[in-house]
């Protein structure tokens, strides 16, 4: 697979293009550019260098996330020479989820992996935000391509959701939208919307919650944690998560129906570090700590086309069944997410400045990424996993996809950073 047109590169960034946050830093004059201005304006801030940050991850090494934190610490560490290094605490070691910010304004970690359903309260703009995870072409990776790019530029441009980690004194190295769509791994076929009658399905959160109601479905709260016990001895009918996953917890194993449906995805991620550390670091080394975003997402997405070729070529070895739900289903949540759309401007915390224009833009971003993925060559005329197993050169080998256009274009148009050489 090609995943890119030969002699084609990735759209530049418009004449003086500059992020709010890439102003703030004069990151887009490139990361060599600015080194030699620094060095001839005779050096960065007064900060001191060679430090050591620390970083909780929710997960350990070995699985997705946690292996793309490591990315990240490991690039920067080598972009700074070592001024910059990490200290890792995984698994949530030092606190839970809904207790990172305090943590780190205590200064007992500097940087960790925010999950603003874990705390709703503290993410009003987020978890609002969260109801429109669903723009994206159906088609992977290139809905999820698209998803990371449009997002995150989004939130860099606009600072719309900045406000929520202010109040937490905190900042966003990366607001991350990491989960193309939701779909369905259930004990039992879903081909209709009558299927759903019934059927207890476990979900993320309240947005999820009301797309499975909508479908007469009772919605069921698990954590993570907590999914495949609940799965195995019959607590929920159907798992709401991704392909990724249902093989990372294992789930896969147990057997089942995979029910490849699009809801509403997962924009809710982010890398972040606090006011505190940030403010320990020189500009050569916060530039570093933005250039660094490209090992996380390289890391992550990477991972994901593995799973997802994993789930699709070996799921049926674990008697898992591939359903076809009718045109219906799919219809009725679409139709669902018309209505969530259309509101959102009326249900947008009071922080939110213009809400209709906000959600303007957002629309506009993906339509925007989705032209972008394309021209790179990335197809998006498929909905299904088996679509994806097609434009394989080898469906029987692990994927090897050249990401590389796709994250300098990320580069270039979020943080105005060319691309390395």
């Amino acid at each position: 697979m090609n995943p890119h047109r030969t002699g084609e590169a990735p759209r530049p960034g418009t004449a003086g293009h500059r992020t709010a946050r890439a102003r703030a830093l004069g990151i887009g004059v490139g990361i060599a550019s600015l080194a030699m201005l620094t060095a001839c304006a005779g050096g960065g801030s007064a900060a001191s260098s060679n430090t050591t940050l620390k970083f909780q991850d929710i997960y350990a090494p070995g699985n997705a996330f946690a292996d793309a934190s490591k990315a990240y610490g490991d690039s920067v560490t080598e972009a700074t020479d070592g001024d910059v290094e990490f200290e890792y605490f995984w698994s949530n070691s030092v606190a839970p989820t809904d207790e990172l910010a305090a943590a780190m304004n205590d200064g007992l970690l500097d940087m960790g992996r925010v999950q603003p359903p874990a705390s709703p309260a503290d993410f009003p703009t987020a978890n609002w935000l969260s109801s429109a995870s669903f723009l994206n072409t159906a088609a992977f990776p290139a809905g999820l391509l698209q998803k990371i790019g449009a997002h995150l530029e989004f939130a860099v441009d606009t600072g719309v959701l900045d406000g929520d980690l202010d109040k937490l004194g905190i900042r966003y190295i990366a607001s991350l939208a990491l989960v193309q769509q939701y779909d369905l791994f259930c004990k039992d076929a879903i081909n209709t919307v009558d299927d759903f009658k019934g059927r207890k399905i476990r979900i993320a959160g309240q947005t999820w919650a009301d797309e499975v109601e909508n479908l007469g479905a009772t919605p069921v709260t698990l954590l993570p944690e907590e999914i495949y016990e609940g799965y195995q001895r019959g607590v929920v009918d159907c798992v709401m998560t991704y392909p990724a996953h249902y093989v990372l917890s294992g789930l896969w194993e147990l057997g089942g129906h995979y029910v490849p449906l699009q809801f509403n995805g997962w924009n809710q991620d982010g890398v972040t570090i606090s006011n505190a550390a940030w403010e320990r670091l020189d500009e050569d080394d916060q530039e570093q700590m933005y250039a660094g975003v490209r090992a996380w997402i390289e890391s992550f997405v990477q991972d994901q086309i593995e799973y997802y070729w994993q789930f699709a070529t070996q799921a049926e070895q674990h008697g898992v069944e591939f359903d076809q739900p009718e045109p219906e289903v799919q219809q009725t949540i679409d139709s669902f997410h018309d209505e969530i759309l259309a509101g959102m401007p009326d249900t947008a915390p009071d922080s939110v400045e213009d809400p209709a224009e906000q959600m303007s833009e957002y629309e506009a971003a993906h339509e925007k990424w989705l032209g972008i993925v394309e021209d790179l060559g990335f197809a998006t005329d498929y909905t299904d996993l088996q679509g994806f197993v097609d434009t394989l050169d080898n469906p029987a080998e692990a994927p090897e996809i050249d990401l590389d256009p796709w994250l300098d274009a990320v580069m270039s148009e979020v943080f105005g950073i060319n691309a390395s050489s």
